[in-house]
């Protein structure tokens, strides 16, 4: 199916390579072994849903064609369905595809999903094959999102669209947890104790304006950034009631720019220009 990749994603330094191969190897590995909860219990977290509900919002309102990039257990699977004549997900876990077509098998136009074992940075589609793209969750386990967003913009048709979500490092949460963090993880290379499984890889949350600047470099026009789910720490460790209602009142008011500086996620709907 494919026709060759982007050429701006093509070159890959001699240290860049092996290393995002160690980490895609970490990433799935850890989903492999997550796959059961993530599936049990994903689509009813709170902070996925906002997610959910935003980049529906953002998405089409009807699509021939919709990919999904990371999909997990195809928690979005009923949804876009509703929407698109056919939905394809990839996900790099094995497990999580099993899931997803266990939950997709039983959907009245189940026929029209396709689930598969895929990379995101090297998608098995041929040029301007889908209206739109979504990928919740999947690029801050990328070393970077250079290859990911070409490929988005390569299958993606003139006039697509596309939606990602990213956590966002200089949210207020993740800079104070990732103070705590760096303080844990010396105590623990002090004591001589292995890291937790999320600590054995790389994590790459965004900066909102630093992504915008790579989706527009991608060829991308962006239209519209949202920040969602106001997290606080400690607060979110502490009391997850009231970690959530804190959440659920800030949503209500929060409104640009201060959203995308407070939320702990950043959505992005970007244009492929052409149409």
């Amino acid at each position: 199916m494919r026709r060759g990749r982007a050429a701006r994603a093509d070159v890959l330094s001699r240290c860049e390579a092996p290393r995002m191969h160690e980490q895609a190897a970490r990433i799935r590995s850890y989903f492999d072994a997550a796959a059961v909860e993530y599936a049990s219990g994903r689509e009813h977290e709170y902070s996925f849903t906002q997610q959910k509900r935003i980049a529906l919002k953002l998405l089409p309102s009807r699509m021939a064609r919709v990919l999904d990039i990371g999909c997990g257990p195809a928690v979005m699977g009923t949804e876009l369905l509703e929407r698109a004549e056919a939905f394809w997900g990839i996900d790099i876990s094995a497990e999580m595809i099993a899931k997803g077509r266990a939950r997709m098998e039983r959907h009245p136009r189940g026929a029209h999903c396709h689930l598969a074992v895929g990379d995101g940075e090297a998608l098995d589609f041929q040029d301007g094959f889908f209206d739109a793209v979504v990928s919740l969750g999947m690029l801050e386990y990328l070393v970077t999102y250079q290859r990911a967003l070409a490929e988005m913009w390569r299958v993606l048709r003139p006039g697509g669209v596309a939606v990602v979500a990213v956590p966002n490092r200089r949210s207020a949460y993740h800079l104070s947890r990732r103070a705590v963090g760096a303080v844990r993880r010396s105590v623990k290379r002090l004591l001589r104790r292995a890291p937790r499984p999320t600590e054995s890889f790389f994590y790459n949350p965004c900066a909102p304006a630093q992504l915008d600047g790579e989706i527009e470099r991608a060829g991308f026009r962006k239209v519209e950034g949202r920040g969602c789910n106001f997290i606080f720490y400690p607060l979110h460790e502490l009391h997850r009631g009231a970690s959530l209602a804190v959440n659920r009142g800030v949503g209500r008011i929060a409104r640009p720019p201060l959203d995308a500086w407070l939320g702990t996620q950043y959505i992005v709907k970007a244009l492929k220009p052409g149409a």
